[in-house]
């Protein structure tokens, strides 16, 4: 066992660790009420760390919340890729200083990707670098337990993740995937047409009258059908190009709560409900919604967006690259 030894970070201005703080807050109030908003709060706090992003004196206690919060919310894939390169941005020090709790996240996050094995090896290098049963604060006793019994058997140790972590987890049943009936797609493709024809000819309110004629065929509850983001977010677009800011608020904001295809992570609907927000001086929500989009869809899928937009959002970025 390796003596731990603690990594020198690069201190934040305190401005922005106060900024930090209070998403974070306020992600911990939205928890028991609204887990994907939650976890859309530690995502706007993850986004304004600046480089080196998994080496500040924040990280630990931003990320530890994200990770948290993404595997709450069911955005298990991300949780893990972003646990993952934390490790191996540990890994690739020269000297590297084994904080324990990274390695025990992303462990979680394969537990729930279903990868026993990968996790317990991973658990393997924490008991190397001397973690301790309160490195699992806050955590189910199960993993404690992983920990503690490395020769647990894969189909135990999944029979006992899926009791103890995930279904306390679940106070509410996970809906069913709906597919829509053949009958109602069929009905839909000519207003569907209609739409893209008239958007592509320029003429936005007739392609909103059509596309809103066709997501009313959809039933309810829509946010559990696919096809209701694409057109929320279609309608949204068609207002947002007419300008009409307040029309298309409801449609987008629509679009981002749906659940069958996690409209949170439409980095394209986040971009445009920011853009809304701006226009409607909501600048907080705004900055908060563009500073995701462009986490999840990087400088180009700005690219073609008007300047008072880049501008707003270089100004949101410019704390974070410094």
């Amino acid at each position: 066992m390796v003596k731990r030894k603690i990594r020198k970070t690069v201190p934040l201005p305190n401005a922005l660790e106060n900024m930090l703080h209070e998403l974070l807050q306020e992600a911990a109030t939205l928890q028991a009420t609204d887990i994907r908003l939650a976890a859309d709060k530690t995502a706007a706090a993850w986004a304004l760390v600046p480089a080196p992003r998994f080496n500040t004196n924040c990280t630990l206690m931003v990320l530890n919340d994200h990770l948290l919060r993404l595997l709450d919310a069911g955005r298990i894939q991300e949780a893990s890729n972003i646990a993952g390169l934390w490790v191996a941005d540990i890994e690739s020090c020269t000297e590297p200083a084994h904080e324990p709790r990274p390695y025990i996240l992303f462990a979680a996050s394969l537990l729930y990707l279903r990868k026993p094995a990968e996790a317990r090896t991973i658990l393997r290098m924490v008991r190397n670098y001397g973690a301790r049963k309160w490195d699992f604060k806050g955590l189910a006793p199960f993993y404690w337990d992983l920990f503690t019994n490395p020769q647990m058997p894969d189909a135990v140790v999944m029979e006992r993740f899926q009791q103890e972590v995930l279904q306390p987890a679940q106070q509410y049943p996970a809906p069913e995937p709906f597919e829509l009936h053949p009958f109602i797609i069929d009905h839909m493709q000519p207003l569907l047409q209609q739409g893209h024809s008239a958007f592509a000819a320029g003429n936005y309110e007739k392609a909103a009258r059509a596309w809103i004629r066709a997501l009313k065929q959809i039933p309810g509850p829509q946010t559990a059908f696919g096809q209701s983001l694409t057109l929320n977010a279609a309608i949204g677009d068609a207002f947002f190009l007419m300008r009409d800011y307040h029309q298309a608020l409801p449609y987008l904001e629509a679009a981002r709560a749906n659940t069958a295809e996690d409209g949170q992570t439409n980095a394209f609907v986040l971009m445009r409900l920011g853009e809304v927000l701006l226009e409607l001086e909501e600048h907080w929500d705004a900055r908060e919604y563009l500073l995701r989009a462009h986490m999840l869809g990087g400088d180009k899928l700005f690219e073609n967006e008007e300047q008072p937009y880049l501008d707003f959002l270089q100004s949101c970025l410019k704390p974070a690259r410094r």
